[in-house]
């Protein structure tokens, strides 16, 4: 699959400028933008696309899907920080690092809105109510940071993965008569790099979990039957 590439500098044309305004028009920010004659651009990455941004003055707005944030170092060695979702911001921070840049990777097809961070804090000022909109943002983009790290800390591999999965399953799963399945698909290799694992290691506990009836695989997307038992395998590490 073609990896594409935006960065701070200019959107380059293989991604597509979205045309989905009014299905976003219940969006908060959005609706504000919109309100208050804000610009913005919006753009729809396809699975694998990537963001880079080293010296961001940009925020990004994920209106929908999914994306892995990861420090890439000079030496190519690769970091991952957190996964993020639908209302997640990232690229607000300044940087300029020669050593390394962060990368940002959709998961799935995902739609996302652009703006000058000098534009957000020209709007903090101006607008009282939107200040502490963006104040809590704030705060619960910290939550799940923290909520992040958290998996990520396990010792044991199999307590990652599943605790991955059970967060996957939360932020971007659809209930079906079989139990919650992921919107998307997600490969061996992608779920090995955000627990820090090898990909040969994901696949043998996935075939465990699939042997223990805990999920399954439905046309390449993974379905996690219980929530509660799967959770139990974290308990027990």
């Amino acid at each position: 699959m073609t990896k594409n590439y935006l960065n701070h500098r200019k959107s380059i044309s293989t991604f597509s400028v979205s045309n989905s305004k009014n299905f976003f028009s219940y969006n908060p920010w959005l609706l504000f933008f919109n309100s208050n004659k804000i610009d913005y651009q919006l753009f729809l990455l396809n699975p694998n696309d990537v963001i880079l941004f080293n010296s961001s003055s940009r925020l990004y707005i994920i209106l929908l899907g999914s994306f892995i944030i990861t420090k890439v170092f000079k030496s190519k060695h690769r970091i991952t920080l957190n996964l993020l979702t639908s209302g997640d911001t990232f690229g607000q921070l300044e940087l300029e690092n020669n050593n390394f840049y962060y990368e940002a990777k959709a998961i799935g097809k995902t739609e996302v809105a652009c703006i000058n961070y000098d534009t957000i804090i020209q709007a903090c000022i101006n607008y009282p109510s939107f200040n502490m909109f963006f104040f809590n943002h704030l705060i619960s983009r910290s939550e799940k940071t923290y909520y992040f790290i958290e998996i990520i800390s396990h010792k044991s591999i199999t307590s990652r993965l599943v605790s991955l999965l059970l967060l996957l399953a939360e932020q971007n799963g659809t209930q079906s008569n079989n139990g919650i399945i992921l919107k998307f698909s997600v490969t061996h290799k992608m779920l090995a790099q955000i627990v820090g694992s090898s990909r040969v290691s994901v696949t043998r506990i996935l075939s465990k979990l699939l042997k223990a009836k805990l999920i399954s695989m439905q046309k390449k997307k993974i379905v996690i039957h219980s929530p509660v038992l799967l959770s139990q395998r974290i308990l027990n590490k």
